[in-house]
């Protein structure tokens, strides 16, 4: 398992959730990664797989006020960001959209995945929507995943809600809740 380059991507991963990443990523030829920043957790997957990466993202966003204040346009500094640290690896395809037309671009495509990682909007109504939209495309025995879960905390209760809505039975490792065969 390899986590040392998705450590140096500047992110919100912790360095545990990395390596659970990681483990997922070795067994799985086919990952969909929701929500993809700047490619901490991306690389993590792609240092690991034998297989191939999809990133779906608009690339437009600001978490938290964490773009450099000389940028006047965060989506190119994203977008960059993202590609210096996977974009250029030869088994990673980035789309560019949101997460919805990027589940419909993967129906259109025929496309199914061995692990599917939501980590995009926060609130209820997108991850609901997100959840949604993907668990269809996840293959028999596939892993449904997600980052930011705080069952004790304050921090995104939408994520809470929607997965214990929707997923039923799943694990914590940190942040991130995962289900087998979704």
């Amino acid at each position: 398992m390899n986590i040392e380059r998705a450590l140096k991507v500047e992110g919100f991963m912790h360095e545990k959730e990395l390596e659970y990443l990681a483990s997922l990523a070795q067994k799985s030829k086919a990952i969909m990664e929701v929500g993809s920043w700047s490619g901490r957790s991306a690389r993590a997957f792609a240092d690991n797989t034998p297989g191939l990466v999809f990133c779906t993202d608009t690339w437009a966003d600001n978490a938290y006020g964490s773009a450099p204040a000389e940028e006047t346009c965060i989506a190119n500094w994203l977008w960059s960001a993202f590609q210096r640290n996977v974009g250029y690896l030869n088994h990673v395809f980035s789309w560019r959209m949101n997460s919805i037309d990027g589940a419909a671009k993967a129906i259109a495509h025929g496309f199914t995945f061995d692990l599917i990682f939501i980590d995009a909007g926060h609130e209820y109504e997108d991850v609901k929507a997100d959840i949604l939209a993907w668990r269809p495309l996840l293959r028999e025995g596939g892993i449904l995943a997600g980052h930011d879960l705080y069952p004790d905390g304050p921090y995104h209760p939408g994520v809470l809600q929607a997965v214990n809505e929707l997923v039923g039975k799943y694990t914590v490792h940190g942040t991130i809740w995962s289900t087998e065969g979704a």
